[in-house]
Parts: structure tokens; C-alpha cells; sequence
């Protein structure tokens, strides 16, 4: 029998409660694609004895709640990394701006200890940024310690770069995990690099702009390498995912069927 798999089910779907009970247990015991994640990220509505099954819409990176119950957000948390998950997915990292040398082994530490916790999904944000004023072999050290406990807990990276597109690279040369670029507003000959390495980019209000540059990287990167996101901006995801379908000129549920499985070959549990 074919395996099942969630990718190729349409955006929309009416089926029985029983054959869904069918269909979800046939997912997880004989599909390599199935995992917890992605068996949440099915938006279920009653009507009747049927059920309407509407695709998720992955922000991959915030700093804001979920917004909508079709909405599957990864909230970053550079702090507090004990505090209450439930309910929530989170990424768990030391941001270079708020690092503390005197502190950064007891940081680690914490970090180490919660980064295992089911709802962390990935280790970020973390990275190399050439404008904070953070000392930068500070920098250096917080980054290569995150990298090698995402490799240890296996565990995909969330990349802050400022201006450290090489330095970034060269640290990521011998990492296993999968790794997304957050926040990408640069032009193709600077992150194409970071394509050709394997890695994922990441892209949020920057395709809302007019910036001809930042809409020719996201055309030129291949969806299958493609995220999106909010990071900090009080924006609905849905949004940037109908102008990634515009920036791109082809139907929206190209991108959310992509997306999706983009996000659950990356954010595996």
C-alpha cells in the first residue's frame, strides 16, 4: 500500500471522523514522513459528522504570540529559558547582543539544560553580527558552543548574521543539523553562498518592501529552501505568505504545501 503523507493532501479536505482517526493512525505507523509536529499542525473544524482539515501557516520566527489557530509560530525566547512552554513551540538561543561574559558559561548551562525540552524545536537565535558592539571573540565562542549542542541534541540552528555572511559560513563547514538564515534582506550574490552550503533562508516583512534587490533574492531562492516569518513586526504571516505567492507568481498553495513540508523535514521530533 502507498504510504500516506500529509504533503500531498489539498489545502482542503472533508472527511469522517473515523476515516481521520483512520488516516492519522496509517500517518504515524507507516509514513517516515510523519512526526508530532506536523500531526498538530492540521486545523480541524467539526461540521457534523465531517471535518474541515485546513493547512497550517509556519512562522518560523517570532517574538509575538500565535495569532489564529491556523497559525504554527516557533516564538524565540534569548531569555527565561526555564519558564512555562505549554502550549507553544519555541527556539531557544543566546542572541549576540545580549551576551554577558561574565555570565556566558552559567548561560550556556541554562540553555543546555532546556534546549532538550519537546517544545524547543531549534537552537536560536544565534550568530555573528559585525555592528552590535559585542565583543566579538565573545561572539565567536557563544556561536561554536550553540552549534555544537544543536549537533549534540540534534537539534536545527537559527542563524542571526549582520554582516558576517563568510565568518557564519565558516563556522557552520562541519555542523550535520539543518540551518535557516533568519530575517534575509540582502541581495542573491551575498546568501546564494548560504544556498549552496545546503542551509535555508528565512524571509519576513523585507519581501513587503519595494526593494527590487531583496524581491529578485527571494525569487532567485529555491522554495524548497525557503521559510517566512515575523521575527519582531507586529505583521500576519498570512500576509507574507500571499506575497511570497505574488514575488513568485504562482498560487499560494504552492507555497503553503511547500512550506509545510519544508518545516517538517527541518523541525523534526
Amino acid at each position: 500500500m502507498k504510504r500516506p503523507s500529509i504533503y500531498l493532501l489539498p489545502e482542503r479536505i472533508r472527511i469522517s471522523n473515523e476515516n481521520f482517526t483512520h488516516f492519522c493512525l496509517l500517518l504515524k505507523h507507516n509514513s517516515k514522513d510523519y512526526n508530532p509536529v506536523a500531526c498538530k499542525s492540521i486545523f480541524r473544524i467539526n461540521l457534523g459528522n465531517k471535518l474541515l482539515l485546513i493547512f497550517m501557516f509556519y512562522n518560523v520566527h517570532t517574538h509575538r504570540q500565535s495569532r489564529g489557530k491556523d497559525v504554527l509560530s516557533i516564538e524565540n525566547r534569548y531569555e527565561n529559558f526555564d519558564s512555562d512552554l505549554s502550549g507553544i513551540y519555541v527556539s531557544l538561543g543566546l542572541h549576540p547582543w545580549y551576551l554577558d561574559a561574565g555570565h556566558l558559561e552559567a548561560q550556556l548551562g541554562i540553555l543546555a539544560k532546556n534546549a532538550r525540552r519537546p517544545e524547543v524545536l531549534a537552537v536560536g537565535e544565534c550568530g555573528l553580527d559585525r555592528i552590535t558592539d559585542t565583543d566579538w571573540t565573545l561572539q565567536v565562542t557563544a556561536f561554536r558552543k550553540q552549534i555544537a549542542l544543536a549537533q549534540h541534541i540534534h537539534k536545527p540552528v537559527i542563524v542571526h548574521c549582520v554582516k558576517a555572511f563568510n565568518e557564519v559560513l565558516s563556522e557552520l563547514k562541519n555542523i550535520s543539523v539543518p540551518v535557516v538564515f533568519h530575517g534575509v534582506n540582502k541581495k542573491w550574490s551575498v546568501v546564494q553562498p548560504v544556498i549552496d552550503a545546503g542551509y535555508f533562508l528565512s524571509f519576513g516583512k523585507a519581501i513587503l518592501s519595494d526593494h527590487e534587490y531583496i524581491l529578485e533574492t527571494f525569487r532567485a531562492t529555491p522554495l524548497e529552501r525557503v521559510f517566512l516569518e515575523t521575527d519582531d513586526a507586529e505583521l500576519d504571516i498570512r500576509e507574507i505568505y500571499k506575497s511570497a505567492a505574488r514575488i513568485k507568481n504562482i498560487p499560494e498553495k504552492e507555497i503553503v504545501l511547500q512550506l509545510e513540508k519544508n518545516f517538517n523535514n527541518v523541525f523534526k521530533q
